[in-house]
């Protein structure tokens, strides 16, 4: 098939900024591709063919390309699915110049056709460049007028003592633009800051809260339908502790401002909480003010993302990442990980200069990004000097490399794997080593290519507390002893006494000690390894009715204890307790621990 008649595979991009009736049948991104749709159609004589596959970016604003449908576009281009991109208006696809001028660079560099329905233009000479730039550029400015007018009404707003739109704060609903006490919240609001003052730690405010089970107001939403009624979350009690919204003041740009609202709290209260916030805050070194660049693209194996925790001991600074918190974890008692921060930045340094200089993993990773013979095998012969390179780099222009090639590092128990940004490591292969290598996080949008390895090493040690999920028996809760049971693991105990004592007799003798089988013997010695708090159920005589002797004996006893819980029908713990008092001590008498 000659050129003339070769297919041009057009895609069609539409954009709007609010999400203003995106839910109607017709909205402004129907309307777009209703015309570029028609314009297509009219060049069919062309060979012009419209894609099916829908580039709609509905709420998305044009000052940046981080849009999930501009994105999507960008991977089809790469795949080499795309032959022209239609546009209603050339702000639909961006209202930055800095952004017009990349995705114009990267449209040559794939020979992609860029159309304007309603701005009759051609990119393909100097004449059209040059219209499409005068356009952005007031594009641009319209945008930026736009943010200026926005960002003095809201300074205007709160120097009146209004809020200035979205959610209400926590503790009030909005009622005729005006913020209005909500009775239940404010109680709550009233409590966490009564026991900040009392405790004067987060910590303990956070399990007073959990313990009294309070839970956000249920309140309507404008467009139907509700929201609240959960429980109240440790960012909500952090939140509430720092806004001054309830001591009758809107917080501004640089200064407070007297509110119009009622307030919640005394001024005597507030006062007393933002001495106690201000007395709270890290010393010196700050987690910000260290050298550690990490934090971002770090997470564990399970999902949770590690934070720099920093730690001054005898005069020494001590720097871990760390696994957050986080209340699913916390329910399934799982360990937070803690990674040397020193040694974890080696590691990765020195496993990003074995990558450069691993020729197969190197030439693979830049295979993602389309590239291919002759210019492949030229990038790949900079791998060695790319590596000397970031060996040579100073401590200062470290952090900037890392996190311009590195999108995410997955911490594991016995492994660590890093995904490297392919665009960035291009560029990086190319670098000079004379100025700063900076990350161009506006280009990052237009190229998906990520390559991942894994390097097997053991950089983490689970956080050090037990977690046996084993409590005092409670005199009022209803028992039901099972006595074989309570025989059942008597024995059990017995019988490793026996293992342990006679370590010269082989299983058939100690099992005819017992009066049993050989077989027998074993199941009964696999008792043992029960997860405690089974085990203290079964003594309590709150064990799951269905749980026998016949079944504890003859079942195959996993060492996961989760699952043994699982299998046996204890109820999953839906919070972790922790072990710790509220001084961040441990217990050390049973009428601690009950508390």
């Amino acid at each position: 098939m000659s050129d003339a008649f070769a297919q041009v595979r057009c895609a069609i991009y539409t954009r709007k900024s609010t999400t203003n009736r995106l839910d109607a049948e017709m909205n402004s991104l129907e309307t777009q591709r209703e015309v570029c749709s028609a314009y297509i159609a009219s060049q069919t004589y062309k060979s012009w063919v419209e894609l099916p596959r829908r580039y709609d970016d509905g709420g998305q604003s044009g000052s940046h390309l981080a849009r999930p449908a501009l994105a999507a576009l960008m991977d089809d281009i790469e795949k080499g699915n795309v032959n022209s991109v239609v546009v209603y208006k050339i702000d639909r696809l961006t209202r930055s110049l800095v952004d017009f001028v990349r995705l114009i660079d990267l449209f040559e560099q794939k020979n992609i056709t860029l159309v304007s329905i309603s701005q009759a233009f051609d990119t393909s000479d100097s004449m059209g460049r040059m219209v499409l730039n005068i356009l952005l550029t007031f594009s641009q400015f319209e945008r930026e007028m736009i943010g200026e007018r926005v960002r003095d009404s809201l300074r205007a707003r709160k120097r009146h003592g209004k809020i200035h739109g979205g959610k209400p704060p926590f503790g009030y609903q909005v009622v005729n633009d005006e913020l209005v006490i909500d009775k239940h919240e404010a109680d709550i609001v009233r409590f966490i800051f009564s026991e900040f003052v009392r405790t004067e730690r987060y910590i303990a405010v956070q399990r007073a809260v959990e313990t009294q089970g309070f839970c956000s107001s249920v309140k309507a939403l404008r467009k139907g339908g509700t929201r609240g009624g959960t429980p109240i979350s440790a960012t909500i009690v952090h939140s509430v502790l720092q806004n001054p919204v309830y001591v009758g003041e809107i917080r501004g740009h640089d200064r407070n401002y007297p509110g119009k609202h009622e307030p919640i709290i005394s001024r005597e209260i507030w006062t007393a909480a933002a001495e106690l916030v201000r007395a709270r805050r890290k010393p010196e070194p700050h987690a910000k003010d260290s050298a550690h660049c990490l934090v971002g693209v770090l997470r564990d194996s399970l999902g949770r993302s590690m934070y720099l925790d920093v730690q001054r001991k005898a005069g020494k600074v001590f720097t871990f990442y760390a696994s957050v918190d986080a209340q699913w974890s916390r329910n399934q008692y799982l360990k937070a990980y803690r990674c040397h921060a020193g040694r974890l930045d080696d590691l990765i340094v020195a496993a990003l200069g074995a990558f450069l200089c691993d020729r197969l993993k190197l030439r693979a990773a830049l295979k993602t990004l389309g590239i291919h013979g002759p210019g492949l095998e030229k990038c790949a012969e900079l791998g060695e000097k790319a590596a000397d390179r970031l060996a040579g780099s100073s401590r200062e222009k470290m952090p900037d490399i890392i996190r311009a090639l590195i999108c995410d590092i997955e911490v594991a128990l016995e492994s660590v794997t890093i995904a490297v940004r392919v665009a960035e490591l291009k560029r990086f292969l190319d670098w000079d080593d004379q100025s700063a290598f900076r990350s161009r996080q506006r280009d990052w949008p237009l190229s998906e290519a990520r390559y991942a390895f894994t390097i097997e090493v053991r950089t983490t040690a689970a956080e050090k507390w037990p977690n046996l999920n084993v409590r005092p028996a409670d005199p009022g809760m209803q028992s039901n002893p099972d006595k074989g049971l309570i025989d059942l693991i008597e024995s059990a105990r017995a019988a490793q006494v026996l293992i342990d004592t006679h370590r010269d007799l082989a299983i058939p003798e100690l099992a005819m000690m017992m009066r049993m089988r050989a077989s027998q013997f074993a199941r009964l010695v696999r008792i043992n390894y029960l997860a405690p708090d089974i085990v203290a159920a079964i003594l309590d005589g709150t064990q799951p009715s269905a749980l026998t002797r016949k079944h504890l004996l003859m079942s195959n006893i996993p060492t996961d204890w989760a699952l043994q819980r699982r299998l046996f029908g204890f109820a999953v713990p839906r919070r972790a307790v922790s072990p710790r008092r509220s001084d961040g001590m441990w217990p050390r008498s049973a009428s601690e621990r009950s508390v």
